[in-house]
């Protein structure tokens, strides 16, 4: 499962998954390694502002 954690990292920055071999721009399938189970990771919006592009850890913010 340590292949998580990069993808993770991917979606977050506003990647795509078809680069990392994904079905769908926030879609990945991935095998366990004795191959018997198979996990999707599927990535959607919450609705709530990125905090790396807004200014929420501008200096400004945090003096508040």
């Amino acid at each position: 499962m340590m292949m998580l954690y990069p993808l993770m990292e991917a979606i977050r920055s506003g990647g795509d998954l078809r680069n990392a071999g994904g079905s769908g721009k926030h879609v990945k399938d991935i095998v366990c390694p004795d191959g018997c189970v198979m996990f999707r990771l599927t990535a959607r919006r919450i609705g709530e502002e990125n905090p790396f592009i807004s200014k929420a850890f501008s200096q400004s913010a945090v003096e508040r």
